[in-house]
């Protein structure tokens, strides 16, 4: 654990949790620039903005086998080694395949880098009897990046260009790789547990279940057939299906089976997907919204939307906290998501006009909030589940990040869906003063729409129902 700097030990595990989120936040103000640059189109913006996620999240089950095999260490400077080379190569990217293609490479490699992170902090912490703190920080730091990168984002985006982004990106991660070569030791002795193999069949499931429900929502985008959009949809309820049906019969799955059979792990599970994919989606038509029909810079609109993630690095602590006190998390998870709805459905309600600036910074202030006390409540139900093993406490939380990013995959795709159900689908990008997604008065409804969506998983996924099941 501790190398040749133990005082540096936790610096090079939250350095190396940065890079992951500042992969998904930062980019997202560049997002409007590199659609407009390399002249994607909405399904090619929505993949593109959806790329890290989709690798990302699958890959996160894989790591905690591969930690326990070869050491955490190794495996953070090997993911951190690949996450650096992707953002070189996305760096120099001239095309929309080869970028995306970058991206997918970029979140392979930032797969390890929550799941190692938080359970290197956990081992640290435990010394010391001080595991929810271990927690509230790995919370926050991810707030604190979500907060720091759009305008990070923005600001290099503004000054130089978005291939800026992913330049600062390769330095970050090649500074954290020194660090945590310099602060963490080499492991300890092999250890005498049986080793268990990586459950490729499980994450190929999992990976392609992720890939079809893509397809599924950008298909109004491209089509309106309803029988490819049915046979897709069938196709990802299928394969969500058997990936169920192997973990609850494998112990020894991907997936983690013990968060599928409780209660409160389970709700977390459901919960974080629609978080993220809500939280998503709102940046996703904010950012075009704000850079198109307003015609704001990306750091004036990183700025706008500012509020958004600022809110959340004290909303995270606070509700790592209280649901650390024998509490099963429920209420701030509802309380969550709804903030997050009534964000979507203030900064949908202009009335054919564009909604005022300041209404809607907040509007992004409520999603911000929402977003901490949900995300911080599930990652503490899900890491309090499985806190006294170091290898338990990292597959549960790859499951959880899992579904966090799977989720947040989708989001931009959603919001196309919901412009499209609207009736105002996205144009295609061919002169640089298009409107990508469409104008202001079908941003609007599909906020409307999306924010309604949110408020029904709300009351469905922690509503009373599950309240009363838990107490008997």
């Amino acid at each position: 654990m501790p190398g040749r700097a133990p005082c540096l030990a936790p610096f090079a595990c939250y350095a190396a949790l940065l890079c992951g989120a500042l992969a998904i936040a930062s980019v997202t103000a560049a997002v409007p620039a590199v659609a407009a640059d390399l002249k994607m189109g909405p399904v090619r913006t929505q993949r593109f903005a959806a790329a890290y996620q989709l690798t990302c999240g699958p890959l996160q089950l894989a790591v905690s086998r591969f930690a326990d095999q070869y050491g955490a260490r190794r495996v953070l400077l090997v993911a951190l080694a690949a996450f650096a080379a992707a953002s070189l190569l996305a760096t120099a990217a001239t095309t929309a395949a080869v970028l995306i293609a970058a991206r997918l490479v970029q979140g392979a490699g930032g797969a390890a880098l929550s799941p190692v992170s938080l359970a290197l902090l956990l081992t640290l912490r435990r010394r010391t009897e001080n595991e929810p703190e271990a927690v509230a920080g790995w919370v926050s730091t991810t707030a604190a990046a979500s907060c720091l990168g759009p305008v990070l984002g923005g600001l290099l985006t503004s000054l130089l260009d978005w291939r800026a982004v992913f330049g600062a990106l390769a330095l970050l991660a090649t500074a954290s790789a020194g660090c945590a070569l310099h602060a963490l030791g080499e492991p300890g002795p092999p250890t005498t547990s049986p080793r268990h193999p990586v459950d490729i069949a499980g994450i190929t499931l999992c990976t392609a279940a992720a890939v079809t429900a893509l397809i599924t929502l950008t298909t109004p985008t491209v089509t309106a057939s309803a029988p490819a959009q049915a046979s897709t949809g069938l196709l990802t309820a299928t394969l969500i299906g058997l990936l169920v049906f192997r973990t609850r019969r494998g112990p020894q799955g991907a997936l983690d089976a013990g968060l599928l059979r409780q209660v409160a792990t389970r709700r977390a599970l459901l919960v974080l997907p629609a978080l993220f994919c809500a939280n998503s989606a709102f940046t996703f038509l904010t950012y075009f919204s704000l850079t198109r029909a307003y015609g704001l810079s990306p750091l004036s609109a990183a700025l706008v939307a500012l509020p958004a993630a600022a809110p959340a690095v004290f909303t995270a602590r606070l509700a790592a906290k209280r649901t650390g006190e024998d509490r099963d998390g429920s209420r701030l998870m509802r309380t969550g998501l709804l903030c997050i709805a009534a964000g979507m459905l203030i900064s949908g309600c202009g009335h054919r006009h564009p909604t005022p600036l300041w209404l809607l910074s907040g509007a992004c202030a409520l999603v911000g909030c929402g977003l901490g006390l949900a995300n911080g409540s599930a990652m503490t139900v899900v890491s309090r589940s499985r806190s006294r093993a170091s290898h338990g406490t990292a597959q549960a939380v790859a499951t959880a990040t899992m579904s966090a990013m799977l989720g947040g995959a989708a989001g931009p795709a959603v919001a196309g869906a919901a412009l499209a159900l609207v009736g105002h689908p996205p144009r295609p990008c061919g002169a640089s003063a298009c409107d990508v997604l469409g104008t202001p008065l079908g941003t609007q409804p599909a906020l409307l729409l999306l924010g309604l969506l949110t408020a029904a998983s709300a009351f469905a996924l922690t509503g009373r129902r599950h309240e009363r099941r838990r107490q008997r």
